[in-house]
């Protein structure tokens, strides 16, 4: 066999397990509250001891399942105090090209949370993922004596996916080799069992150790390292430290399903309709949301209850679907009924009534310290501060999706909840979030500390900060956010969230342990089951090492600030442009807002208002919900069915156009035009006119009197049912003139649909009556020039001018009372042309 790579034996400290700087001074002494020490070196000085008994290698019989490679997020490492916040996107984790060919994958640590006197276990296995095999091949452990002094040596940790010619050697001789390992291999399961007792580690402190791949590859016979996968453990026994308090958000929320449209049954009852049925696969006892709610209903009964997180609009879904609800089928935009064969039995009704009856139990006693109510159907704020351009309309929907929906969506629970909490999207802030939360009447905001950081402390400071104006920041630690925030489906993935979460906690608690803090946790809004389960075992330990308790997010939010934490809010340019670019656009909020407006509309004019008001409101709110980030195209379908929907209904109170887009007047010139408003709709409407205007009111006037342009009429008709309204119009001259009629709502006169335009062609008017007009207007032109030439002749001969009541010359001397006109005075009149001389 060729020889293992193997160096010296030394120790590293004091002899009591300590680390010394430089100045030969202890790093982490316990005399007080444990001082930061210098930047980390990560030369190993050869930290390693043989074991004479104590490590052991168990080796399956038969090949585990080829493991997904061991992936791991963790914030970029940068030179800062820790427990500073780490700033930079996540990156992976995993294992380097064809230098390091072999990827190792931990799948246990057993206990997680071992004494510094007893055993640790670690099983995994090796994956080849070079072109060539690995011959020779062991798995080893090693044990770095030099302990993790602060949170950014934690991290440095995380980042080092290779092996290093620094890390120390490995311990003792392992009993079986794992052989050589054909390209895209896996290799039987090892179990490495560590004695800590013989390796003189001392309590109250974070400690690396590794599993590490050696064998020859590449042709070559010489053994070295080809992968490793590091992880921590996590010592503690003190009883006299504070543990850090941690409250845990627990989200409850889900991507809206539930559509403005209603299905009436063969008994008339209303059915709610939803996009899909997914809905009730994630509501069983193997869902998502099915393992959310039994996994925290567990942390509740063992004394560690997380704080729920609860979209209103969520339980308001499920309630819908206890009883008979339909899902989409076909296209729906007309609306739904038997006849339009565009829905189907949606099959949820058991598995709603089942979780939300489990939800309720597992509420049962808390208050609005432990629930949160998002408002309803979670709008996305930062998105509405953003592209919302100060939008009145999105602000007070959101105004109302706290108060009215939100409060109500909650009382199915029988729950106290906080109604006045925000939840920007990762928690995220910037000045104009900020804004947007306090105007609609929130006091509390989640961030994260990558938005608030504190660079001047060198330790982790409590969560809540104070922003002033009477709002208080409740700031999530961004490296424990960082960690629940990957792809946790794997056991190995799994492992090492766990024992980052351990290390960094631990760490916290002793960076000040006589001064206790309060921390919070914020996982994804959207966790995933197997995340839940990570975040909860990582609880559960965590509080059974005795370094962390549980807290309640209200009693975060009212811990003392500590002095010097971040409270500066960033201006609008500071915000990730990585998430700017999956927030819902301008072009998207206007659109919303039209909605709105269009909404607004119908129902003013509606009987009954409410049903549309409901169904729509919630329609709205959901169109503009946090969930759609990442998932565009259903946020795009959401939107676009509600404002198609809306748009069928409005529509449906409308002015029938005219056959042809004309009608002709014939006869004396005196008529009548009707106008036909029909409304489709189920109930009836009211608050309406019906205008009719003329574009040439000197040939068609409105009324009896020339040059009365338009008029209007109220509209009230029935569900279902048209109305004919007439209005007398007066024809002055022959030809076409256009016309207009256009409904209006009566408390504003806006418009109200659109307009329908005709002619009305004027063909029969008699000649003799146009002459009368045209002649009458001459004389009466002629006798007022007259009349003005004689006063003025007058007036320059010194006398006084005609009285207008004498003069002989006057042609419209009033007819005495009851005179009758003469015939041929009457002739003439009709027909002054056939008897002009």
């Amino acid at each position: 066999m060729a020889a293992r790579y193997r160096g010296r034996i030394t120790r590293l400290g004091d002899g009591r397990g300590r680390a010394r700087d430089r100045t030969g001074d202890r790093l982490g002494d316990r005399t007080g509250d444990r001082a930061w020490d210098s930047p980390w070196r990560r030369a190993r000085r050869g930290g390693t001891v043989l074991l004479a008994a104590g490590l052991t290698l168990a080796s399956g019989t038969a090949l585990a399942p080829a493991a997904g490679a061991a992936q791991y997020r963790v914030d970029a490492v940068r030179q800062a105090p820790a427990g500073a916040a780490v700033a930079g996107a996540p990156k992976t984790v995993e294992a380097a090209g064809s230098r390091y060919p072999a990827r190792v994958t931990l799948t246990t640590v057993s206990p997680v949370t071992p004494s510094a006197t007893g055993k640790v276990t670690l099983r995994g296995t090796v994956t080849n993922t070079g072109s060539t095999p690995i011959s020779s091949l062991h798995a080893g452990v090693w044990v770095n004596l030099e302990h993790l002094s602060n949170r950014s040596q934690i991290a440095a940790v995380a980042a080092s996916a290779t092996p290093s010619g620094n890390d120390p050697q490995e311990i003792g001789t392992l009993d079986k080799d794992l052989g050589t390992l054909a390209p895209g291999a896996t290799s039987p399961a090892f179990s490495l069992t560590v004695d800590l007792g013989t390796l003189g580690l001392s309590s109250n402190h974070v400690y690396e150790i590794a599993v590490d791949a050696q064998g020859a590859a590449g042709g070559s016979s010489e053994v070295h390292p080809l992968g490793i996968a590091r992880t921590y453990l996590p010592l503690y026994d003190s009883t006299e430290d504070k543990p850090t308090k941690i409250a845990t958000l627990w989200p409850i929320v889900e991507p809206p399903r539930v559509q403005p449209q209603t299905y009436a049954d063969s008994s008339g009852n209303d059915e709610a309709v939803f996009t899909d049925d997914s809905l009730a696969a994630d509501l069983g006892a193997e869902g998502r949301l099915g393992q959310l709610q039994a996994i925290g209903a567990d942390l509740g009964l063992s004394g560690l209850s997380p704080t729920w997180v609860i979209d209103p609009d969520l339980i308001s879904s499920v309630l819908k679907m206890e009883p008979k609800y339909r899902v989409v089928s076909g296209d729906d935009s007309q609306g739904v009924s038997a006849a339009c064969d565009c829905t189907k039995p949606g099959t949820g009704s058991a598995a709603a009534s089942s979780w939300r009856t489990g939800l309720q139990a597992a509420l049962s006693g808390l208050d609005g310290r432990q629930v949160i109510s998002l408002p309803a159907a979670d709008p996305d704020l930062a998105s509405i501060a953003h592209n919302g351009s100060g939008s009145s309309t999105l602000k007070q929907a959101i105004g109302i999706a706290n108060t009215d929906l939100g409060q109500v969506g909650l009382n199915p629970l029988q729950v106290g909840a906080s109604h006045t909490v925000a939840w920007p999207y990762q928690g995220y802030l910037d000045s104009s979030v900020v804004s947007l939360a306090r105007a609609v009447g929130d006091t509390e905001i989640v961030a994260t500390g990558s938005s608030l950081p504190s660079p001047d402390l060198n330790f982790t400071p409590n969560a809540a900060r104070s922003l002033g104006k009477g709002t208080t920041a409740v700031v999530a630690d961004p490296t424990l956010a960082s960690i629940f925030a990957g792809d946790l489906s794997t056991p190995s993935a799994q492992v090492m969230a766990e024992q980052r979460f351990l290390a960094e906690t631990l760490a916290i608690t002793l960076e000040q342990p006589s001064k206790q803090r309060s921390i919070l946790v914020q996982p994804p809004r959207e966790m995933s089951a197997s995340t839940a389960q990570v975040l909860a075992a990582s609880l559960k330990a965590a509080v059974h090492g005795k370094w962390a308790s549980p807290e309640t997010f209200g009693a975060a939010a009212k811990a003392a600030p500590t002095p010097g934490a971040g409270r500066t809010v960033p201006p609008v340019s500071a915000y990730p442009a990585a998430l700017r670019k999956t927030e819902l656009d301008a072009a998207d909020l206007f659109a919303v807002s039209d909605t709105q407006a269009q909404l607004d509309k119908l129902e003013n004019v509606l009987v009954n208002p409410a049903s549309v008001r409901s169904a729509f409101s919630s329609a709205i709110l959901r169109s503009v919900s946090t969930q759609w980030r990442g998932r565009d195209a259903l946020g795009d379908s959401y939107r676009g069915n509600a404002a198609g929907y809306l748009a069928n209904l409005y529509g449906k109170v409308t002015i029938l156009p005219k056959p042809g887009g004309s009608i002709t007047l014939s006869g004396s010139g005196s008529a009548t035009i009707p106008v036909t408003v029909q409304n489709d709709l189920a109930q009836g409407v009211i608050n309406l006119v019906v205008e009719l205007s003329s574009s040439n009111a000197a040939r068609l006037s409105l009324g009896n009197q020339q040059f009365t342009s338009a008029a209007n009429k109220p509209v009230a008709a029935g569900g279902g049912t048209k109305i004919t309204i007439k209005f007398p119009v007066k024809a002055f001259a022959n030809n076409k003139v256009q016309m207009t009629a256009q409904l209006y709502t009566t408390a504003d006169h806006q418009p109200y649909g659109d307009p329908v335009y005709f002619y009305v062609d004027i063909t029969s008017l008699p000649n003799g009556v146009i002459a009368v007009m045209a002649g009458g207007g001459l004389l009466v032109l002629l006798a007022g020039l007259r009349l003005y030439w004689k006063r003025k002749h007058n007036t320059a001969a010194g006398g006084p001018g005609p009285d207008p009541e004498q003069d002989p010359d006057r042609g419209d001397q009033p007819r005495p009372e009851g005179a009758q006109e003469s015939e041929d005075e009457g002739r003439l009149a009709r027909h002054p042309q056939k008897n002009a001389p």
